[in-house]
């Protein structure tokens, strides 16, 4: 069945079926932004080579809908036009589904206590406030671990207000499932259980839907001022039109988190592949690689994608596999970063760019050492990311005081890497400075950059500065010689890589 299923959707993308007439092929166009056509000048340019416009899009300089297949090598050629590409089919690849006896919530729900989702609430992090837009094909609301964190949404693929799951698997609630799931006692529970949860139905019940109805719920997710979006979808071909779109997504400041693909390919999907996505393989339980999951070198992190139980349409509960499952757990996981940072007040594109960076730096190192192309980063590590950082400067006092110099070293233990230190020395006491490390013991020069804090003052205090960097099993050490009493203040700085 995937493979027939894997054989359709190649065979739609390739243009061999079609909604439209036979003469007629499903286009994006995009138009150059110098030359200022305005939007009836676009309209025009599609009517007059006999096309249908489906709609014209906000966030991308673009236009969809249908045109006859001879009039678009003319349109090419247009010097207004950027680029005519297909209207692609996208869709998710089926997986299996299984329906076990209900045990425990978080039991159950292993991926979520995986990455540590449980660890998060049980810190009182919910992702609460945070608006997670899913687009896909659609979500049960009703479901009891659902309602209540179902917020709204829009269905453009039939063009309402009713983005309610028709799609046969249940895609789309299996993935709302996993990121916000209530946390209630019964059935399973989400990573991010008291999160905000919108269905922007862009696939239909075969779970496979037009490019453009995508970038239209891209467009609206930019426009309801969602945190999130999760594309749990993805196609082999690229789109300048989809890149474009979640470029924008990104520039507004919206995690875009999207499924690297089901086929064992080194080739990632679009849009998992471009820059302004966050790419996500699967693992299975054992933290090896699921066997379907793609890689290469755009991965960014990895997360549960095997015997992952969620919601189904129809207040039910089953179990899926695939890069779409793992995609909501990672969803789910920026939900509950995201919402520490607002608490911690910081908002705005810092905050979404700092999730994204410290979900990649806390992430559990699988495979090579660092990133590689079947994990990313790395496993997903809630409990290490929301733990805080150590502090990147230090601050130390040394006083001269009666008796032998070496009873009073101060030995400061450091991590590898490089650090930058000032000294401010008050009174007559001088300190002779040493780097003891994995290379030896080996002294830093005196006088290296020496200044007065105030050059104008009179007995201004002297200060010294100097870089180093330690390695393995490393240590500054700091050896005060001079007249008793006097004293220096130290900090030092780590200097990021």
């Amino acid at each position: 069945m995937n493979r027939l299923i894997a054989t359709i959707i190649i065979a739609v993308l390739f243009g061999l079926s079609s909604m439209a007439a036979a003469a007629d092929r499903k286009v994006i166009i995009g138009f150059k932004k110098v030359t200022g056509v305005t939007e009836e000048g676009k309209r025009q340019k599609f009517y007059r080579s006999g096309g249908h416009i489906k709609r014209s899009h906000k966030i991308i300089n673009a236009v969809s809908g249908q045109l006859p297949e001879n009039e678009i090598e003319k349109l090419k050629k247009d010097p207004d036009v950027a680029y005519v590409e297909p209207d692609v089919v996208v869709g998710v690849i089926e997986p299996a589904l299984t329906s076990p006896t209900l045990t425990q919530e978080y039991t159950d729900s292993w991926g979520v206590t995986r990455i540590g989702g449980n660890a998060a609430v049980a810190a009182g992090i919910t992702g609460a406030g945070i608006k997670v837009a899913v687009l896909d094909s659609g979500i049960d609301y009703s479901h009891p671990d659902l309602i209540d964190n179902y917020k709204g949404g829009y269905n453009f693929v039939y063009d309402n207000d009713d983005p309610y799951d028709d799609g046969y698997i249940s895609h789309g609630t299996h993935i709302a499932g996993i990121i916000g799931a209530r946390n209630n006692g019964t059935g399973v529970v989400g990573v991010a259980p008291e999160v905000s949860l919108y269905a922007v139905k862009v696939l239909g019940g075969m779970v496979m839907g037009d490019l453009s109805d995508i970038l239209a719920g891209i467009e609206w997710s930019i426009s309801n001022n969602m945190n999130i979006i999760n594309l749990s979808i993805g196609s082999p071909q690229d789109s300048t039109a989809f890149k474009e779109a979640c470029d924008r997504a990104r520039q507004a400041g919206i995690i875009v988190v999207a499924a690297s693909g089901n086929a064992n390919s080194s080739v990632v999907d679009f849009p998992a592949a471009y820059e302004s996505v966050i790419a996500v393989s699967a693992t299975n339980i054992d933290d090896t690689r699921a066997t379907f999951s793609n890689y290469g070198t755009k991965v960014e992190l990895a997360a549960p994608g095997v015997d992952i139980k969620s919601t189904l349409r129809g207040g039910g509960y089953g179990i899926m596999r695939g890069t779409s499952q793992a995609t909501a757990h990672v969803s789910g996981a920026a939900a509950i970063l995201l919402a520490k940072a607002i608490a911690d007040g910081n908002t705005g594109i810092n905050a979404t760019e700092g999730v994204r960076t410290r979900l990649a730096a806390t992430a559990e190192d699988l495979g090579d050492p660092g990133r590689d192309p079947y994990f990313g980063f790395g496993i997903v590590d809630l409990g290490k990311a929301l733990t805080p950082p150590p502090p990147s400067t230090y601050h130390y006092s040394i006083v001269r005081n009666v008796g032998p110099p070496k009873s009073q070293l101060l030995k400061v233990p450091l991590k590898p890497g490089s650090y930058s230190t000032v000294i401010e020395y008050n009174g007559n006491i001088e300190l002779k400075v040493s780097v003891l490390d994995s290379k030896g013991l080996r002294n830093i020069e005196k006088n290296q950059k020496m200044y007065r804090n105030h050059a104008k003052v009179k007995h201004a205090p002297l200060k010294m500065t100097f870089e180093v960097i330690i390695g393995e099993s490393g240590s500054l050490l700091f050896l005060p010689s001079g007249k008793p009493g006097s004293s220096a203040d130290i900090t030092i700085t780590a200097v990021p890589d």
